[in-house]
């Protein structure tokens, strides 16, 4: 039997919690003239069959028809049953600063098609700062309608989000002012500034804001092997072609680069990648000199950009598919393939591709 509450409000809170529901252990019933207590840096949602009644901001408000109207709606409606009593959930939300520790589990891809190669696999890590600023939209989007959210659960939810919106919002940037690699390093001092004006409208969506970003961007120590890997500048194909082009070459026992048979296409493909891996190693050449410092670690749990990235775009899918981008968004829409859509695209997890390749 649910029990009667006289006062609402949450007495204490864990360190890193960030939503706790009121009353904990399933429904109650609250008294009509309570007083809810909603202290600073908290916004208290009443929630009715997975509808918001209303809002209170800090202050101490008493529960009763003639000030609250979502209650004199819940009376019109017959929903107090004739009792002085209303059944609800209250979800107490901080929204005081939420400090974050981010770091790349696997490379950003940041594309620049004016500039050769045509990508750029970044790496990075700092913290960043958000506070919740539209509890209701919040709720939902995080999916926090639970007895508790702390601070790692709300992680494990941004972090890959946070991922592809930098990954989206650094190549349009990227596009729009034509950096190349090492403009895109020499560029870092000025991202974080401009990375929040651009993400904020992401985060807008899940009705939060960004306060502060402070992520030290670098290139990838083999920047260039992941985005060829990925048909960026030298394809796939013209990079193993090369390679085994190198091979011949370099085996005696095998006939020597006759036995290859690659001819001019080989060595083209293999000439095309010594000029690349040349200019790339220059700019990092470069890039270390002018920064006078040594280069952000990657994390330890950096991949090494041999395989299929953990999300991509459907152009990243087609690419490993050997389709045109039309056909990945073709089976995305009649829901063959899973994908996530945030904003105007679709992103791909590595998970469902490979389901997707399997006939999952």
């Amino acid at each position: 039997m649910p029990r009667v509450f006289d006062r609402v409000a949450v007495d204490s809170w864990l360190r890193d919690e960030v939503v706790q529901k009121f009353p904990r252990g399933g429904l109650g019933d609250i008294k009509l003239g309570s007083p809810c207590i909603v202290n600073p840096g908290e916004t208290a949602v009443f929630v009715r069959g997975g509808e918001a009644l209303g809002t209170f901001t800090p202050g101490r408000h008493i529960l009763t028809t003639e000030n609250i109207p979502f209650l004199t709606d819940l009376l019109e409606k017959g929903l107090f049953g004739g009792k002085n009593v209303f059944t609800a959930d209250v979800y107490f939300v901080k929204t005081t600063d939420l400090t974050m520790k981010w770091g790349t589990a696997n490379p950003i891809i940041i594309e620049h098609p004016q500039r050769s190669p045509g990508a750029s696999a970044i790496i990075g890590n700092g913290t960043y700062v958000l506070k919740v600023k539209d509890p209701w939209r919040f709720l939902n989007a995080m999916d926090a309608f639970r007895e508790s959210v702390r601070q790692p659960q709300l992680k494990d939810r941004l972090d890959p989000m946070l991922g592809v919106m930098m990954q989206d919002k650094l190549s349009e940037l990227a596009i729009a002012k034509e950096l190349g690699p090492a403009q895109l390093q020499s560029f870092s001092k000025d991202l974080n500034e401009l990375l929040i004006g651009l993400l904020q409208g992401e985060f807008d969506a899940i009705g939060m804001t960004m306060v502060d970003f402070n992520i030290r961007l670098a290139l990838h120590p083999k920047s260039l092997e992941v985005v060829t890997n990925m048909g960026y500048g030298t394809s796939y194909v013209q990079k193993q072609q090369a390679d085994a082009f190198l091979a011949g070459a370099q085996n005696p026992a095998g006939g020597g680069m006759a036995d290859v048979g690659l001819g001019a296409m080989g060595m083209a493909a293999m000439q095309n990648m010594q000029q690349q891996q040349m200019m790339q190693q220059q700019m990092m050449q470069n890039m270390q000199q002018q920064a006078g410092a040594q280069q952000p670690a990657a994390p330890a749990a950096a991949d090494s950009g041999s395989g299929m990235p953990d999300v991509m775009t459907p152009a990243q899918a087609a690419q490993f598919l050997q389709v045109a981008e039309e056909d990945v968004i073709a089976a995305i829409e009649e829901g063959d393939l899973k994908a996530r859509k945030i904003g105007r695209a679709y992103r791909i997890s590595k998970a469902a591709l490979e389901e997707f390749l399997a006939g999952g």
